[in-house]
């Protein structure tokens, strides 16, 4: 072990790669030569070294490989060796005559054995191990998971398989959001209604919310853990090395709460616990009966949850009641604040306050900012990395979650075939390129950031199912940027979860999204348009196309996997194209013609991270976002003016054109109030095209304008609204803008 010791306490200098099939990706790994081979698939582990509980857990992984783990106190082929100078997860595997794990702590000794098993291989008579040095330890602190249970609720054993399977790959930490406007799912001793009336609803949406006209289905729905419950799944957590963030939201988020309790809120009016997603006006009320209700509260969470940080939510609590609450309005004027966020900020320095006083911390979603944040408090940064950035800034401790990279309720495809999502475009990726250290950061800022969590909100999520579905296999890819000190390509990532982790995935009855055996379309800009071709994990795979020009057929042949098909810029007419893939699967799509297809956009600003799909080439690349938004099709952004400059490939005669956005005000996307639109020959001297509002009640608004004018250059200037308009979801917001294609007509 002197090898492997020695490389860990110089804390990974070497920077020795070798391909295994272990994941997350350990820091230093050599192979040294041979295998280490065992008579017989029977694996003797040093006794003495596992809780009951592990050793039921690592029994279980192993059998699914084909190996019996037994105990052993004589000579046993597994042993451990405690080195007080390694870092607290750390681990060591040195495997030449045997195997030695080397540990500072529990979860060292726990990973160790995680590790060895993704080393394994069997065959019916033996098990064979390549004899191997391998030195790792974890690059952040806090490596979460998040499940949402108060919009659909989850059994005891549900959330302890979610539980298991997290820490199988080395996640350390379990963000349990408990309550929210759609259910209250904590029993609380002292107000008991929490749970007699919090926990249910009578009725629950049924497809996107945003729909019109909305579907119910009209049954009662809900559920909650007994305090038994939970502290059976937070000792089965300290089990697995797993810490339990129990959330509480507060202020927002609260109408199961306030439909037990109304005098809590700002009006007292009776209401049920609602069905329908979004965000809701009635929020605790800041007065101090309030606030102790809250604090008795967390007294009782307190005594279940022993981890120090407790999750407080602080996320989107609208400010419409505190503005004309008489109670509201006196808090603020006692306390000399000058606004509705200075009162929230207040709201939260008094539960900061308290849970220091308790001994704990106290962690929210970034808009705790707002208003200038408690001293003690920590920050979950969700609406990007600004938050992160400024809490870091500050000297907050940060957990990373920003919706571009950890949002795991988003679509992870564009094929049809997957389920219902809240929005978003999430492919496995994309999650890869998750670095928990945004940019702007000094060396002493970044040491604030306590890592990253993705995040599993449950409004479109029916059973737990379809939240391992959702969650794996990116929760893997997510797992490369908490863990690994040098993170390898995402080719080498991608081989290693199809050598082993999907199989293993699979032996553990864990669902999984198949989404990238399915092939992707995959479009690039050429010198004449844009080209389209169809990529699928296997290299030998042919797809059928078709094609065919304004509905009418034209041809039928193969294609192999990665060969192009070219669309040339111009006319007006448009193209059938449709793949069938050799499992019956197939994609269609229409491609339009327009003379910009293709061609150069400027864009500024640049689109939010989450809505950017293939940059400023979605505006031209001949396909037409679809109500069914998935952030593939459509640019997102939120700013609070955007410019779009397209550049033709010639000046030439233009005799119309064509600008489409999306209009869907429950996700917070509204139309622009203005668009300015110019042309130019020489890209100087600009001459108005076109000026207006936009108005429909269409959710896909094409802008079509017809004016001959002769131009190499179009520029667009797009003003959202000021904000989001009181009474609608998220008021008070810059709203989102989402555009699409553009295309510009000869004549």
């Amino acid at each position: 072990m002197k090898h492997v010791l020695f490389a860990l306490f110089s804390l990974f200098v070497s920077a020795g790669f070798c391909q295994t099939n272990i994941l997350p990706t350990p820091s230093f790994t050599e192979f040294t030569g041979g295998d280490f081979h065992l008579e017989g698939t029977t694996l003797t582990v040093e006794s003495g070294v596992f809780s009951e509980a592990q050793m039921n857990f690592l029994t279980a992984h192993f059998q699914t490989q084909g190996i019996t783990i037994e105990e052993s106190k004589k000579q046993p082929i597994v042993s451990f060796s405690y080195r007080k100078h390694l870092l607290l997860e750390a681990y060591g595997i040195e495997i030449d005559k045997s195997i030695e794990i080397a540990y500072n702590s529990p979860q060292g000794q726990f990973y160790g054995m995680i590790s060895l098993l993704q080393l394994a291989k069997v065959s019916e008579t033996s098990i064979s191990f390549p004899k191997i040095l391998v030195e790792d330890a974890p690059k952040f602190e806090w490596r979460g998971l998040h499940l949402d249970v108060s919009r659909h609720f989850y059994t005891v054993e549900e959330v302890k398989e979610f539980i298991e399977t997290m820490s199988m790959y080395k996640f350390n930490t379990f963000h349990w959001h408990l309550t929210d406007d759609q259910g209250w799912r904590i029993e609380i001793k002292q107000y008991p209604k929490l749970t007699e009336i919090g926990a249910y609803r009578d009725s629950t949406v049924v497809g996107h919310y945003t729909d019109t006209p909305r579907q119910y289905e009209h049954e009662k729905y809900g559920g909650f853990y007994t305090q038994e419950e939970i502290k059976e799944v937070v000792a089965f957590a300290k089990e697995m090395h797993v810490n339990v963030v129990p959330e509480i939201e507060m202020p927002g988020h609260s109408r199961a709460a306030l439909a037990a309790y109304p005098e809590l809120s700002c009006m007292g009016e009776l209401q049920g616990v609602p069905g329908l997603w979004g965000i809701f006006d009635d929020i605790y009320c800041s007065k101090e009966s309030s606030i102790v209700f809250l604090q008795n509260v967390l007294d009782e969470v307190l005594e279940l949850f022993p981890y120090e940080y407790i999750h407080i939510g602080g996320d989107e609590a609208p400010k419409t009641r505190w503005n004309v609450c008489p109670n509201c309005q006196k808090v603020m004027e006692e306390n000399e604040l000058h606004d509705s966020h200075e009162l929230q900020s207040y709201f939260i320095k008094r539960m900061d306050e308290y849970l220091t006083s308790k001994g704990r911390k106290l962690i929210g979603w970034d808009e705790i900012l707002e208003g200038g944040l408690s001293p003690n408090a920590a920050v979950m940064s969700w609406r990007g990395e600004s938050g992160g950035v400024e809490a870091a800034k500050q000297g907050h401790y940060v957990v990373m979650s920003p919706t571009s990279y950890c949002y795991f309720d988003y679509y992870q495809s564009s094929h049809e075939s997957e389920p219902l999502a809240i929005g978003g475009f999430l492919p496995l990726e994309k999650v890869y390129e998750f670095n928990p250290i945004p940019e702007g950061l000094t060396e002493k800022e970044a040491s604030f950031i306590l890592g990253g969590q993705a995040n599993v909100w449950t409004e479109y999520i029916t059973t737990y199912d379809q939240v391992e579905y959702m969650v794996y296999p990116r929760a893997l890819a997510l797992m490369q940027s908490l863990w690994c000190q040098n993170k390898p390509t995402y080719s080498s990532f991608l081989k290693v979860y199809l050598d082993f982790h999907e199989s293993y995935l699979e032996s553990r009855s864990v669902n999984r999204a198949r989404s990238i055996h399915i092939p992707e379309l995959k479009i690039e800009r050429t010198d004449y348009g844009v080209a389209y071709s169809w990529w699928g994990l296997d290299s030998n795979e042919r797809f059928l196309y078709s094609d065919g020009y304004n509905g009418q057929a034209k041809g039928m042949f193969f294609i192999q996997n990665g060969e192009s098909v070219e669309y040339l810029r111009g006319g007006k007419g448009y193209y059938d194209i449709n793949i069938q893939f050799k499992d019956d699967h197939q994609i269609a799509h229409k491609v339009y013609e327009s003379y910009c297809l293709g061609a150069e956009v400027e864009m500024r600003p640049q689109p939010h991270k989450k809505y950017n799909h293939n940059g400023s080439l979605n505006l031209v690349d001949g396909i037409l976002g679809s109500k069914r938004w998935k952030g593939d099709q459509w640019l997102g952004f939120d700013q609070e003016k955007m410019e779009l400059r397209v550049k033709l490939p010639e000046t030439k005669n233009i005799d119309s054109l064509t600008i489409g956005f999306l209009n869907k005000n429950g996700s917070w996307i509204y139309l622009p109030e203005r668009v300015n639109i110019l042309y130019s020959s020489d890209g100087e001297s600009w001459n108005s095209y076109w000026e207006g509002g936009v108005d429909s009640e269409e959710i896909v608004v094409r802008l079509e304008l017809n004016h001959e004018v002769k131009a190499k250059y179009f520029r667009f200037e797009i003003k959202p609204l000021d904000a989001i308009p009181e009474g609608r979801g998220g008021a008070g917001y810059t709203p989102w803008t989402f555009i699409d294609e553009i295309q510009i007509f000869t004549e």
